[in-house]
């Protein structure tokens, strides 16, 4: 009879310590640069962009062509699958490389990590930075957040 008694206050205890906060994750989505994919070389330096804005999504050729300069061929950008993020920095000491990571977060939407890894030279080079994200996830309002690390 006792445990006619406790297990509805165990249901109970169950449903009120679940919300739908506990099965949200926080997943990384998969993002490729034009150097992975079409094997354009060093567009940090190679590509320029002509905006006022901190970065750009392209959607299209005619917008690459608006937009985009360097020595990577446009024409074999796929479009149809990729749109590409892309914008440009002033940095103060020189970089090794670029690190990115797109992230769906429960809390804070889709952000764009961008992590410049800088070293000692004394330079300060404006760099380009992109990456090409899926057509679905373009579409969706992305914030991209910059950092700067010194290789240690």
């Amino acid at each position: 009879m006792n445990h006619y008694i406790w297990m509805p206050g165990l249901v109970l205890c169950f449903f009120l310590s679940c919300n739908s906060d506990d099965s949200c994750e926080n997943s990384r989505i998969v993002t490729n640069s034009l150097e992975e994919e079409y094997a354009c070389n060093d567009t940090r330096y190679s590509l320029d962009i002509s905006t006022t804005e901190e970065f750009e999504v392209i959607t299209n050729l005619t917008e690459y062509k608006d937009k985009v300069t360097g020595t990577c061929d446009p024409s074999l950008i796929d479009f149809t699958q990729f749109d590409l993020i892309i914008g440009k920095i002033r940095l103060g000491s020189g970089n090794d490389s670029i690190e990115y990571s797109l992230i769906e977060s429960c809390n804070e939407g889709r952000n764009l990590y961008v992590t410049f890894i800088q070293n000692d030279a004394m330079i300060a080079p404006v760099v380009t930075y992109h990456v090409l994200v899926p057509k679905d996830e373009a579409n969706k309002t992305i914030e991209v957040k910059i950092f700067k690390q010194t290789r240690a």
